[in-house]
Formats: C-alpha cells, structure tokens, sequence
C-alpha cells in the first residue's frame, strides 16, 4: 500500500506495453469507479499518465478493469 496525507495527487504511469486502467474499488463491487476511474473511453496507454486528488481519508482499493488482478492501495493520513 501507498500511505500518502490528505490533499496529495498520485500519479500512475503506464510503463507497460499494453492499455490499463485505475479504478477504485474491487472487480464486480457494486461501487466499481465511484471514488476515481481512469476509465475505459480513455485506457493509460503506454507512457500515458493518470492521476487523482485524495481529499479524504480513508484506504482506497484500485485495480486494472483490463487485468483485474493488478490491484493496489493507497492509504490517506490526515
């Protein structure tokens, strides 16, 4: 996990090559996207960049909608 404080932006880069995503939650969760999503109109293609503003606290799941076993989580701190 990634432990990060409040009001910080992560950045993920795609230095793969193939398209992914960055979608909170966890695959078939009913509440899939609701916190961020990179989306799938638009894939991180490769050398692409995503990134969101955490503005609370909490753990926030993420993983690839293309590879759902590629999972992650970033903790926010106040």
């Amino acid at each position: 996990p990634l432990r990060i404080k409040v009001g910080s932006t992560v950045v993920w880069t795609n230095n793969d090559n193939t398209l992914h995503t960055v979608t909170s939650g966890t695959p078939n969760a009913e509440n899939v996207g609701e916190a961020f999503d990179s989306g799938l109109t638009a894939f991180i293609t490769p050398a692409k960049t995503y990134s969101n503003k955490f503005t609370n606290t909490g753990e926030f799941t993420y993983f690839c909608r293309v590879h759902p076993t590629m999972i992650g989580k970033i903790v926010v701190v106040p």
